[in-house]
């Protein structure tokens, strides 16, 4: 981690033995409008280190740090101060940016310029587990993982406790919401899916231990096409539970204020 980022948040943490075990990584939904699922990421660096990993719980003992021990926000209040909320803000739009230069670079000479143009957005091609998709989707399965990953690097340097993409039931009426365990979600997946309809899955949430106690929500959005309009929430069409309203509104409605869409800024590739 660069040493001022470091210095920025090290008055602001104390020490990662507080914490205990971290938490879970949960779920992978079906490709969507901003291809919001993605492929999981696997566990980087040390997986002891690690805050979540493939929906298991990773116990951490004491950690070495560089400088003076750190720790997560839920062991100085169970709260983000407004300078660390700035911060892993910025960490997320870079890894937004990352993830668009890091895949378009690898897909240079795939289209007719350095990005795509709106007619091979809706080209077909075939994704990594040998789904028929078009490119927009594609690229966004793909930008996700990428983003997802750097996220994980991120917030684990920082002893944060975090989920990547834990799936919740959500009643909208009640406010009431609950964790869907993966082995849970697979079970219902072999059932045909029915019962995951209408669930809700962000991709980051940090939190205090417990994924129910979110503390703060980031969702990437990339876009195929350009960047004259900044990436939006989708709206939930006919037929879905929350039909018509913004995933941005549920998800506020859900986890609370500090929900943040994330898209690329800077990069390569504009």
């Amino acid at each position: 981690m660069p040493h001022r980022f470091v210095r920025r948040w090290g008055g602001l943490l104390v020490g990662c033995w507080l914490l205990g075990a971290c938490a879970s990584t949960h779920g992978r939904g079906a490709p969507s409008q901003y291809a919001l699922d993605s492929l999981r990421a696997s566990c980087l660096k040390n997986p002891l280190y690690c805050a979540t990993v493939s929906g298991r719980e990773v116990a951490t003992g004491p950690v070495q740090t560089v400088g003076a021990a750190v720790a997560s926000a839920a062991a100085v209040g169970h709260a983000l101060t407004p300078e660390m909320k700035t911060s892993l803000k910025e960490e997320m739009e870079k890894c937004a940016d990352k993830a668009r230069t890091e895949v378009l670079s690898r897909l240079k000479g795939t289209f007719a310029g350095l990005v795509p143009k709106a007619a091979e957005c809706r080209a077909m091609t075939v994704d990594a587990q040998g789904r028929s998709v078009t490119w927009a989707i594609r690229l966004g399965l793909e930008m996700h993982e990428v983003a997802l990953a750097c996220a994980q690097a991120k917030l684990g340097e920082l002893r944060l406790k975090f989920s990547l993409k834990p799936r919740y039931r959500f009643n909208q009426e009640t406010k009431e919401k609950s964790l869907i365990t993966p082995e849970e979600k697979a079970e219902l997946l072999r059932q045909g899916g029915e019962q995951l309809k209408g669930t809700l899955e962000p991709d980051v949430v940090i939190h205090t231990g417990d994924p129910l106690l979110v503390l703060v929500v980031y969702d990437f959005k990339f876009r195929c096409v350009g960047f004259e309009k900044e990436p939006e929430w989708r709206r939930y069409p006919e037929g879905h539970r929350y039909a018509g309203q913004l995933q941005g509104d549920i998800y506020r409605d859900a986890f609370g204020p500090e929900v943040h869409l994330i898209g690329p800024r800077k990069g390569m590739f504009w």
